[in-house]
């Protein structure tokens, strides 16, 4: 995710760097785009890499599906809207205009895990459906392995399984 306004100490992803992700995510899919006849991209909401790749998605006419571990407006409450109302139009114009798959209420509180991991594990199994060979997990992130986290580092492990191809892209 993007930077709030108050992560001063430790930045991961500053808001002085979006354009540069974005270029860099364009880059990257218009490479796929070469390499590949046909590609489907799927991404959560939050505010930064998953809405800049969405967006990037529509803009280069690469259809895509929107993936939420809950309902729209708890998501956008804990992932979005503490960046600021640019991203909550942003995340409203992509909830408008895309497919959106939602984790099952039920069967996420059964697992009693992180419900943003499960969703992280449900994209990768999704994407996974046409083989490995298939597919490219792209990444924003910063290389920071947070314990216990649902974040990138975890996704990769998850990944790795499997032999995907991954490409990270630095947001600082």
């Amino acid at each position: 995710m993007i930077d709030g306004p108050d992560r001063t100490l430790t930045p991961r992803f500053p808001a002085s760097n979006e354009q540069r992700v974005k270029a860099d995510i364009t880059a990257q899919l218009k490479e796929e785009l070469v390499q590949r006849e046909q590609l489907h991209g799927i991404a959560s909401g939050a505010c930064g890499g998953d809405i800049l790749f969405l967006e990037v998605c529509l803009e280069l006419g690469i259809p895509a599906t929107l993936y939420l571990p809950m309902t729209p407006a708890v998501f956008k409450q804990k992932s979005v809207s503490f960046a600021g109302q640019q991203w909550d139009q942003r995340f409203d114009r992509l909830l408008s205009m895309l497919p959106v798959v939602m984790l099952d209420k039920q069967a996420a509180e059964q697992r009693k895990t992180n419900v943003f991991q499960q969703l992280n594990v449900r994209m990768l199994h999704d994407a996974l459906t046409n083989g490995s060979e298939h597919m490219t997990l792209m990444l924003v992130w910063n290389e920071v392995r947070n314990v216990g986290s649902a974040g990138p580092a975890r996704v990769i492990e998850e990944a790795a399984q499997y032999d995907v191809y991954t490409r990270i892209i630095r947001p600082s």
